[in-house]
Formats: C-alpha cells, structure tokens, sequence
C-alpha cells in the first residue's frame, strides 16, 4: 500500500459558487418578502461604537444572530426592536458613528477587499450594518456551519474517486496498491485541485509512502494502530472525576479509540447514571467507577493493531 496525505487551508471561491447559491434559492426566496416589509432596528441615539468593536463586528463573522451579540459585548447604542422576526437574516439601518471611527472601518473593509477576501455585491452572507453590502470570496472562519459546507463541497468535488480517495474536511488520504497506480491517482487528484482552485499546504504534504498517520491512527501495509499521543492522553487523565464534565471529556477520548477496545460498553456502563446527573442530583463518584477508569486505562496502554481485511478474507458483520 503507497498513501499520500494533504492539508488544504484555504479555498476561495466557496461561498458565491453556483452550487452553494442554489442550494440557498428556495430558502432566500421565502425570507425576501418578509425582509422587505420588516423594519428591525431604530438606533435612538448616536452609537459609540469603538475601532476595536468595529474590528470584531467585521471578524465575527454572523457566528451568532446580530443582535444577541450586541446585548452581551454591552455595545453602546439604544436599540428598539420595532417588529419580531422568527427570521435569522437580520437587516440594519446604517450604524451612526463619528468621522475616526467611520474612516478606521472603512480602511480595514479596503484591507479586506485588498486581500480579496470579500467584494461589493448583495447576498445573504453580506455584512448588514456597514456602508455597503460585500460578498465573502473565501469560507471564513467562525461561521456555525462551516465545518459542514466544506465538507459538502469537498464530497462533491471528489466523489468520483473516492474508490482510492478518503477525505475528511481538510484532511485527504490517497491510498494505491502500487507506485503505478499511486503516481495516476495523484495526477488525478492534482488535475482536481488546479480545476477547482483547491490551494495545497506544502508543508502538510505526504507522498508516496508505506507508513502515514491520518486522523490520529497509524496506517501501514500490515494494519491500523492508535497514535501514541492519544494513548497518552488517556493514561494522563486523574482515576477520579469531580464532575460530568470531565467523566465526559475521558469518555470522549476513548470513544475515539472505541474501534481498538474490545467490549467497550461493558467499561461504560457503570457510568451512565453519573452522565444522567441534573442540578437537582448529587454528583456520587464511587470505588467501582475508579476501578473502570483504571481498567479502560490499562486496556488502552495495550490496544492490538488492526490487520486491514484482504479480498478473500470472510467477514461477519
């Protein structure tokens, strides 16, 4: 088995594709008659908004409704909601600010332009709020679904090879049987990139190799193992937990080394009413939970590797 691995840290044009605003269409379609008669905001008094709230305002991003996080950075400015919206896309009056404060946001909107991570246009990931209306160029970081978008986009570009392609957001493992295949695979998969304007890291990059690590495992031609780090990072948790929170934060680690431990709901049991545990309930950490932490502990620091199936191989699901 020869595997190659890429990182890919930014990709423009995803936002303002064909493909993503048809998606949005029918939805858009239903809110613009609404947007259009629903008056939102009236600011009663002059904003005192400062360069360093400007800033976040740009970065944040629409992580949060607008609103919601005006209220809780305590941002100064009177504002009277005039009519209730079940709606998530939020349009403003223009925001009153002084002529320092004006100029500072409109340089850092030039930067931003500058550096073609956004362009005047109208849609509805536009910045509401601030002279203009502009287009993000590039999937930017802090958006609630960003993880998903790039997925979607990243299924739909590669789903035709996905018999030796595996990719997980940004993370993407080429896997041949061969040095003939892998240098075809990998023209492919470059032909791919430079079509879509998919941008490589350099530094992230693996090629042609028999051993590589992807997604926290170790893969080579005899079968898959956990990496150590996370093996380590199991041992290093306390044997006694003060609260849900971190019995949740144990648990989760080793459910990602749950393909690897066999039985692994039997070490879980003992733990489910400690996890149903409510304001109104006390927090009881007893010797039996103690024992099956030191137990999935012990069997983590021994995991067997996983042999890789072969074609003639018989399988019982």
């Amino acid at each position: 088995m020869i595997g190659g691995a890429f990182g890919t840290p930014w990709f423009r044009g995803l936002i303002d594709s064909d493909s993503f605003y048809k998606e949005l269409e029918e939805e858009i379609k239903s809110l613009k008659e609404a947007l259009q008669e629903i008056k939102l905001l009236d600011i009663s008094k002059e904003s005192k908004l400062s360069l360093e709230n400007v800033k976040r305002l740009i970065q944040r991003n629409f992580s949060e409704n607008p609103l919601a996080w005006w209220d809780r950075n305590k941002i100064e400015a009177t504002l009277k909601i005039k009519e209730e919206c079940k709606y998530e896309y939020v349009r403003f009056k223009p925001i009153q600010m002084n002529m320092e404060d004006k100029k500072d946001m409109q340089m850092i909107i030039k930067e931003h332009i500058n550096f073609g991570l956004i362009e005047p246009g109208v849609s509805a990931y536009s910045s509401p709020g601030f002279p203009g209306q502009y287009i993000w160029n590039v999937l930017p970081m802090g958006l609630a679904n960003a993880p998903q978008i790039f997925q979607r986009k990243m299924d739909n570009l590669f789903k035709d090879y996905f018999e030796f392609m595996f990719v997980y957001i940004d993370d993407i493992l080429i896997a041949s049987k061969n040095m003939k295949d892998h240098i075809r695979h990998l023209e492919i998969f470059f032909y791919a990139c430079h079509r879509e304007g998919l941008v490589l890291s350099k530094k992230k990059a693996t090629i042609a190799v028999n051993k590589i690590e992807f997604l926290g495992i170790l893969i080579d031609e005899t079968g898959i193992k956990l990496q150590d780090h996370i093996v380590e990072k199991i041992r290093n948790f306390s044997d006694i937990f003060k609260d849900k929170k971190h019995l949740q934060s144990f648990l989760g680690v080793v459910n990602f080394a749950g393909i690897f431990i066999k039985d692994l709901t039997k070490y879980r049991k003992n733990f489910r009413p400690l996890l149903k545990e409510t304001e109104s309930t006390k927090w009881k950490w007893e010797e039996i939970h103690t024992q099956r932490v030191c137990e999935l502990k012990q069997v983590c620091s021994n995991l067997p590797k996983l042999a890789i199936p072969q074609d003639e191989d018989e399988l019982v699901v």
